[in-house]
């Protein structure tokens, strides 16, 4: 192990872009990318660059009606590459398609040590403002800790319009039962697990304090939600029943209390069944080939055809069982498109 990786690089660690303008942010943060990086020595430097970097797609041409956008928020110890799948679905309905990079993200896993979740609301806050004055709906759409902080923007300014909210495999509650202590953890020792750093689109290694700061967001969110009777932005919600990191329990319990009647619910669970509730609705979670697996977490926003994760691509993950993609990910895009 390079222990660098565990050393911050001093370029990455807060929210520190002073402008307003969302191409200038992107430059800003590719250029701190580039500064603190060890793996560009490799043949393609510009395909990590580029995988954790922030990006703007705009419609090659303006349609008819409103002016849509959507903004992608990746999860902890992830990158913007997480969300590209999805980010080409909103593209091909002729959404401007924005995405950021969290701080602590993108650059070494130390960077993580010593940021807390307000850099990361800073960064939302940001986009939206970027935004929100040059087009007629913005959508959000968020993965894991990322759909955590939209659901978080949400309630912090209920005065901005915000169309619908996406949210994937959203951290509401992180499921390990020691998450409660992570503060005291995070004091003892500042790392959960160091790993070889040999996926050059997402951390292997992970940082103690992030956990802390998720679930003080998490415990945060909920306590503002139960004091309302709902959300007044209407909820796309999907996760897997075998999630091993999130609590499958708590979504499903915010969904059903929590969300408009024109929300939707699409859970992964091995027991396809009906719902009560009408907006609920199931998908497979299980597959036995091509190759055999579950998806549970990180597999959920990723097409089988990703370069890096899907079937013909060349990304290992010593996790047995846990399939890298969704089997079902036409389905799940399908849906999202009739939500929008």
């Amino acid at each position: 192990m390079n222990n660098k990786y565990y050393q911050p690089s001093g370029y990455n660690s807060s929210f520190d872009f002073k402008g307003n303008n969302f191409s200038d942010y992107i430059e800003h943060t590719r250029k701190k990318i580039v500064l603190a990086r060890l793996d560009l020595h490799t043949d393609y430097p510009e395909k990590i660059i580029d995988a954790n970097s922030p990006f703007m797609w705009l419609p090659k041409e303006n349609s008819p009606g409103k002016k849509r956008a959507v903004l992608l928020v990746h999860g902890l110890y992830n990158s913007p590459f997480a969300l590209r799948d999805l980010g080409h679905i909103f593209y091909q309905q002729n959404f401007l398609v924005y995405s950021v990079l969290l701080p602590g993200h993108g650059t070494v896993p130390a960077d993580l040590l010593q940021c807390h979740r307000q850099s990361w609301q800073q960064t939302l806050d940001f986009a939206v403002n970027a935004l929100k004055d040059s087009i007629d709906e913005l959508y959000l759409c968020g993965m894991s800790t990322g759909a955590l902080l939209c659901l978080d923007y949400s309630l912090r300014h209920p005065n901005i319009n915000i169309k619908g909210i996406i949210t994937l495999a959203p951290a509401l509650k992180i499921k390990n039962m020691a998450a409660p202590l992570s503060p005291l953890i995070a004091k003892i020792s500042p790392w959960l697990e160091k790993n070889n750093e040999d996926n050059y689109s997402k951390y292997r290694s992970f940082a103690t304090q992030p956990i802390v700061e998720v679930y003080r967001l998490g415990k945060d969110v909920l306590k503002k939600m139960g004091s309302k009777k709902q959300l007044k932005t209407k909820l796309f919600m999907a996760f897997s029943n075998s999630d091993q990191i999130i609590s499958p329990k708590t979504c499903l319990q915010f969904f059903t209390h929590f969300t408009t009647q024109d929300s939707r619910c699409f859970i992964h669970h091995s027991a396809l069944s009906t719902h009560a509730d009408q907006r609920i609705h199931y998908l497979n979670d299980v597959f036995p080939e091509n190759p055999p697996g579950v998806l549970r977490h990180n597999g959920l926003p990723i097409s089988p055809e990703n370069v890096y994760y899907g079937l013909s691509g060349n990304c290992l993950d010593p996790k047995k069982n846990e399939l890298l993609y969704n089997p079902e990910f036409d389905e799940l895009a399908k849906a999202i498109v009739e939500f929008l």
